[in-house]
């Protein structure tokens, strides 16, 4: 029997309260146990590294996106094998790595049942990495907006939006690109997103806006809001090998990387990796 151990976060968004026993009794339920610990916040990362050095045969972690990046990032290619449970608000990340998206417990009986072992993608910001996508330019400050909505304070959202120069029309990014194909790429860009994809693809899907009127940027923003702004008009997307984004006055660049806000500087490349994490997906 495999050896299993857990990391369990309380403070995400959708575990309870006692996550650690409600997970203890699931696994006891199909046959297993496991040592798990309770991510006390201002100890996340050492008791990641500690969970990670012990070398279960699988980790759980039951949490949200932020903490299960984390989590790949401090394993690295060649770390445990992980086990994602859905425990955040949008919980992209374990979308990606399951093939849609599930309750934790179906996602952890499908998993140790029937799962599939699989290579985790990233994306590298030069020497920062992301799992699901990076978004650059005014539209990142809907990050904070879209989680005020998701949570039902459309209020708090409108404050926030207010004081924000997210529909600013002003260009004021470049970008150079590698297309799949190999065939390079320039131009210019109001706001861009780079997404790692599944470990099917082999390519960074690279989205871009450079609008000609307030309604486009608009349409893209309100997308960015309710659903995915790739979808909204004046969006173009390529399939990308490697790209680099240059801020026109060489300031530093307005990011996020899976949700969180960085500051990078002009001149940022963009790679992918093939292989930054080994995961157990359900395989929906």
């Amino acid at each position: 029997m495999s050896r299993i151990s857990a990391l369990v976060n309380p403070h995400s968004g959708s575990v309870p309260e006692d996550g650690a026993e409600i997970l203890r009794a699931a696994l006891e339920e199909i046959g297993h146990t496991a040592a798990i610990v309770e991510i006390e916040i201002d100890n996340l990362v050492d008791q990641i590294k500690d969970a990670i050095a012990d070398a279960p045969d699988i980790l759980i972690v039951w949490s949200g996106d932020g903490t299960i990046a984390c989590t790949f990032e401090n394993a690295g290619p060649d770390g445990p094998l992980i086990l994602p449970l859905p425990g955040g608000t949008m919980n992209l990340f374990h979308k990606q790595i399951h093939g849609g998206a599930c309750e934790w417990n179906d996602c952890l009986n499908r998993a140790l049942t029937e799962g599939k072992e699989i290579d985790v993608p990233a994306g590298k910001a030069g020497e920062r990495t992301f799992y699901v996508a990076a978004m650059a330019g005014n539209l990142t400050d809907l990050t904070g907006p879209r989680e005020a909505i998701r949570k039902g304070h459309v209020l708090k959202a409108l404050e926030t939006l207010s004081g924000s120069d997210v529909l600013d029309l002003r260009t004021n990014m470049t970008f150079e690109i590698e297309k799949s194909d190999g065939k390079p790429v320039s131009g210019f860009a109001t706001a861009a997103s780079i997404f790692v994809g599944t470990q099917q693809d082999d390519t960074l899907e690279f989205a871009y806006i450079d609008p000609d009127n307030p309604l486009e940027l608009a349409a893209a923003g309100f997308g960015a809001l309710f659903d995915d702004w790739r979808n909204a008009s004046g969006v173009s997307c390529e399939n990308i090998r490697s790209g680099k984004l240059e801020h026109d006055r060489g300031l530093d660049l307005r990011i996020t990387l899976d949700g969180e806000p960085v500051r990078l500087r002009s001149g940022t490349s963009f790679t992918r990796i093939a292989k930054a994490g080994r995961a157990l997906s359900a395989n929906l």
